[in-house]
């Protein structure tokens, strides 16, 4: 609420309707003198910061405590004391990324000593673009051009298809720019990556047709109730995979293999909340909310596949 004093004029200085109180009826402004100090900026600058505070850290609270309740709030109406879903999730979201890429990632790489098992076992999936491709060097030619004279002389049956002649065409730029599987690998990533948050927002609307599809036959949820209820699920993914990222940071400061169980911990029990938050908002009973979540998990989880997949054609082509 304003700190500065009220006008005596009774028009509304935004949408020129005549006020009657201290707010506006028609669009909600208060109808307060235009010129502030300092001071008063100041102080409605903090307030705004911890009224949107306090909705977060109550829109938080009850998403992690109530499994559910906050989709169902909204769709009865009750809007005004919890952040709007769309809002939320794409300010989780946003926190998550700017944090994984300026702080998360940066202190990985500090922290570091030995490369992980796991990216090695990827990085020798991607070996074939390092100095060649795998296999007998000598019987695979050292440039592109040479590659394209052995296909033309092939019979039109033998010779790669169009995709294959991009996908090695690819291949023999990336072995040009990259000296290394460790450095392709990485850019790989952090191409997908910083593509990752945009068609994330993309696949919502996927996701909620999913359950679209699996409640086909259930009346009183539309479309709509199915995406409220996708984009409470993916900002608590969010939250989720936040902690998950602190602790990997703590067990690589700490070496301390407990952080690293108590993280796949937060996974599993994530699973678990995703499966009690279906229960509840759908109103089904443990018999019947079992397999359809399920089923829902898994087509969920077969159309991110496929984005996924898609992300990594796309980032493939554009390193």
């Amino acid at each position: 609420m304003s700190h500065t004093s009220l006008r005596q004029e009774q028009t509304c200085l935004n949408c020129g309707q005549n006020v009657h109180d201290r707010f506006c009826s028609y669009c909600g402004q208060e109808n307060r003198e235009p010129h502030e100090s300092f001071w008063s900026l100041l102080i409605h600058f903090v307030e705004d910061i911890f009224h949107y505070d306090g909705k977060l850290f109550t829109t938080i609270k009850q998403l992690f405590l109530k499994p559910g309740f906050l989709s169902s709030e909204y769709l009865h109406g009750k809007r005004t004391v919890y952040l709007h879903p769309i809002r939320f999730y794409l300010f989780t979201s946003a926190f998550f990324f700017i944090s994984l890429f300026y702080v998360f990632h940066p202190l990985e790489k500090i922290l570091k000593q030995d490369e992980v098992n796991t990216k090695k076992s990827l990085v020798s999936s991607v070996n074939v673009f390092e100095n060649g491709f795998q296999g007998d060097k000598k019987s695979f030619p050292k440039t592109f051009e040479a590659y394209m004279q052995v296909q033309s002389k092939l019979p039109q049956t033998e010779q790669d298809s169009k995709f294959e002649q991009k996908l090695i065409k690819q291949g023999y730029s990336i072995g040009k720019q990259y000296t290394t599987s460790e450095a392709l690998f990485e850019s790989l990533v952090d191409t997908m990556l910083h593509k990752m948050s945009t068609l994330l927002f993309v696949a919502l609307p996927l996701l909620a047709f999913v359950l679209q599809l699996v409640f086909l036959r259930r009346k009183g949820y539309y479309y709509m109730h199915h995406g409220i209820f996708i984009l409470h699920i993916a900002t608590s993914q969010f939250i989720m995979l936040f902690a998950v990222e602190i602790l990997g940071i703590i067990q690589l400061a700490t070496a301390i293999p407990l952080f690293g169980k108590i993280s796949s911990g937060l996974i599993f029990a994530w699973f678990l909340y995703y499966l009690v938050a279906f229960k509840r908002f759908y109103r089904l009973s443990w018999l019947k909310s079992i397999p359809m979540f399920l089923l829902a998990v898994v087509l969920q989880q077969i159309l991110l596949m496929g984005i996924f997949f898609g992300l990594l054609v796309f980032s493939f082509f554009s390193l």
